[in-house]
């Protein structure tokens, strides 16, 4: 079977990036030809040769005279923000995109076309009224720019109604698609998240020593609750033997901004880390924190329980939902409760405090149960491998197949 992947944005560096290939390596291996249509700019190289076809839409040029446009507000590499766009952007981005679309038709042949993201590009692949079966994927990112932009909801939704199906990543995932997009519950497929087995696996052995490894992995910017985070270093490095290590970047100025608040000898930026690298850093480490605001299914956090590393994450319900039972009930993982004031991935100083206090106390917990030694996994393994990407591909298959 040819399957043509569709992405707005580089198939790289993102959550939504990693996912991307994650399937298309899946499929790769499940026999499939592969096609990827997406964006591209100065400094961002996609080596891909393995694929059957590939179309990326080149951006910042004399034809594109504007950066990537980002599905998230803050992006790991420059981006413009679909709120900035105006009419004559909007119009080249779409008929560039319909134009690779209808390219590939052409050249690629798809039988099938997987389209990342419920937004602008799934929009125009499902308005040309192709004779070909569509599925989108939603990522989360998807909903919050859908939310915050009341001007596309009427487009979305009279467009994506025409989809073959959706993907989510959860079941609280799942009927937030229903009720703002208005898709069938029956066309929506819980599908969840991964891990790549093959880089993400568990130490030979763990020690515990005088010195606790912290890890965090994502964008550097203030909705992952970086700023709260470096709060509770700061009042735990008197108490405890500790170091922070953060992996990844963020926008030029809000990046700045973040090591600046970060000068301590406890945190170390690490920046960007490839895949395998950042598995290393994972078994090298003690603890991993994400202490985010909003995420649709946070594929890092099934990293780091693939390398056995406890857990401390904000109480997504999503998350907690795809975990389930034993995990939840297992003393390895740590839910720290976000405030119901929360709007987007703001919070307000009040309740940062309120959320900061709760983020110390779970911290703590984890750190302690880890000096002691409580950091059995064993018991866990099968449920962990369940969360792997050959699983995702399986349920992903039998429903575009079937």
């Amino acid at each position: 079977m040819r399957i043509l992947n569709l992405t707005a944005q580089f198939p790289g560096q993102t959550g939504s990036g990693t996912y991307l290939n994650a399937i298309i390596n899946e499929a790769m291996k499940n026999g499939h030809e592969i096609g990827v249509i997406g964006a591209t700019q100065d400094g961002l190289s996609y080596n891909r040769k393995d694929l059957a076809y590939l179309d990326l839409l080149e951006f910042n040029t004399k034809d594109m005279p504007f950066k990537i446009v980002g599905m998230s507000d803050v992006m790991p590499y420059e981006s413009t923000k679909y709120k900035d766009m105006d009419e004559t952007m909007l119009k080249i981005w779409e008929e560039r995109f319909r134009g690779l679309i209808k390219k590939s038709m052409e050249v690629f042949k798809p039988d099938i076309i997987l389209s990342h993201h419920l937004f602008l590009l799934t929009a125009i692949v499902c308005d040309l009224n192709l004779e070909v079966p569509i599925y989108a994927f939603c990522h989360g990112t998807d909903i919050r720019q859908y939310l915050y932009l009341e001007g596309y909801q009427m487009r979305l939704k009279e467009s994506l109604i025409k989809l073959e199906g959706v993907f989510s990543l959860n079941n609280d995932q799942r009927n937030i698609i229903n009720e703002l997009y208005e898709i069938e519950l029956d066309n929506i497929h819980v599908v969840g998240g991964g891990y790549n087995e093959d880089i993400f696996y568990p130490p030979d052995h763990r020690e515990v020593k005088d010195k606790v490894r912290l890890i965090y992995a994502g964008k550097l910017s203030y909705a992952k609750g970086l700023k709260p985070l470096f709060s509770v270093i700061d009042d735990l490095r008197s108490k405890y033997n500790l170091a922070l290590y953060l992996a990844g970047s963020g926008s030029k100025d809000e990046e700045e901004e973040i090591r600046e608040l970060g000068k301590m000898d406890e945190i170390i930026f690490l920046g960007n880390l490839a895949q395998d690298k950042l598995a290393n850093k994972f078994r090298e480490s003690d603890i991993f924190v994400l202490p985010s605001y909003y995420e649709g299914l946070p594929l890092v956090v099934m990293e780091a329980l693939a390398c056995n590393l406890r857990i401390v994450v904000s109480n997504f319900k999503g998350l907690i939902d795809y975990i389930g039972e034993p995990i939840n009930s297992s003393g390895l993982i740590e839910y720290v409760e976000l405030p119901k004031g929360l709007v987007l991935d703001r919070l307000k100083y009040q309740d940062e405090m309120v959320f900061k206090n709760k983020l110390k106390k779970s911290l703590e917990r984890s750190i302690s149960d880890h000096l002691i030694g409580y950091n059995s996994f064993a018991p866990y393994k099968e449920e962990i491998k369940e969360f792997s990407w050959e699983g995702v591909f399986k349920r992903i298959e039998k429903t575009i197949l079937f």
